[in-house]
């Protein structure tokens, strides 16, 4: 899991920079991930992603990275289940969902 939120945040990051956005919110609910980032971690990391994350957090825009609970984080978890023709591509949702159950 460790692996899979550290290239979700890292591909997020990626797609809001080349978007021109720069101020993000970024949520993430795996604890580590999230502290291994903040405590400066990704410096020396072994994994790429990570060393690339902390690249893109020094690059000229506001980042806010932060630790949510699983139950926050329904709305990620439904999208996850939504049904896709793409399985290996990055999806980008333009509308926002109206109702999760």
């Amino acid at each position: 899991m460790f692996k899979i939120e550290t290239k979700a945040i890292l591909e997020g990051l990626k797609i809001s920079w080349d978007s021109e956005f720069r101020q993000v919110e970024v949520e993430c609910d795996n604890v580590l991930v999230v502290e291994t980032i903040l405590a400066g971690g990704a410096v020396n990391s072994r994994m790429s992603e990570l060393r690339i994350i902390h690249q893109l957090l020094g690059r000229d825009w506001r980042v806010r990275l932060r630790h949510i609970s699983r139950d926050h984080n329904k709305v990620t978890d439904h999208m996850t289940i939504l049904p896709s023709l793409y399985y290996n591509e990055v999806q980008i949702f333009i509308k926002i969902l109206v109702s999760i159950d």
